[in-house]
């Protein structure tokens, strides 16, 4: 029977056995005792689910300008939290150094085998607002916006012949009029290029494609996912007005 030999790669989600960000996880190692295991300062109780573990206070960004070393106090950065924070925390600007899932501290947690659709609304309820799949009703929608900024939605789908099982990914506009976006790839480094290294114009055409590398055990083929472009959302003051962890 073949078999994964690796863990993927994911934009978004968390691997059950993330023994950093995987709440199921820590909770079982909690029950043990193993306080080796337990390394997280803060526990965050949601309503749904076990508490989540958070490295460090959660930062809100001043500004959306692409200045990765300034968002959100620099724990973007390598040097601070990283690797605890990936694209949902970066497209709202908002460190919670917990690799922030949607829905998860407002009650609508994602759960297997989600939709697009279930990232949208799981979005609403941390209080993002949806805008539309047009760049006409994103520009329609910035006229009458009152402070804040928008992000774009992508969307992998499950793939069970590799054994993928799906993820979001988000990209953020740091600026209308240049029409400039930027994307924090998981626990990666921010960027205003694409997975291909083109400059983000426009999250609808860019490149969302990434090789998994070798997966799959006894199969010599790189495993590729691809994300494709679901819609633009809104973020009401530079993440002030959503709750996410």
């Amino acid at each position: 029977m073949k078999e994964i030999q690796k863990r993927f790669k994911f934009s978004g989600m968390i691997h059950s056995d993330d023994v950093v960000h995987s709440c199921s996880l820590h909770a079982e190692q909690a029950k043990k005792s193993v306080p080796s295991i337990i390394i997280a300062p803060y526990y965050v109780l949601v309503p749904i689910g076990p508490n989540v573990p958070q490295y460090s206070p959660t930062i809100i960004g001043k500004s959306t300008e692409y200045n990765p070393s300034e968002n959100c106090d620099g724990n973007f950065m390598s040097y601070k939290f990283q690797p605890n924070n990936n694209c949902y925390n970066y497209a709202t600007n908002v460190a919670t150094n917990s690799f922030a899932q949607p829905g998860r501290m407002t009650g609508e947690p994602l759960s297997s085998g989600y939709t697009a659709q279930d990232v949208v609304d799981a979005a609403v309820s941390d209080g993002l607002r949806y805008v539309g799949t047009t760049r006409k009703a994103l520009d329609d929608y910035a006229k009458n916006a009152e402070s804040g900024h928008f992000v774009a939605l992508m969307i992998s789908t499950p793939d069970s012949s590799v054994f993928w099982k799906g993820d979001y990914h988000w990209a953020r506009l740091d600026d209308l009029k240049t029409n400039s976006w930027s994307q924090k790839d998981g626990g990666d480094q921010v960027t205003n290029f694409d997975f291909a290294g083109n400059l983000i114009k426009d999250p609808s055409t860019a490149n969302w494609t990434v090789n998994q590398g070798l997966m799959i055990q006894g199969d010599p083929s790189d495993i590729f996912v691809s994300y494709d472009f679901f819609t633009y959302m809104f973020v009401p003051y530079s993440g002030h007005g959503i709750n996410i962890i």
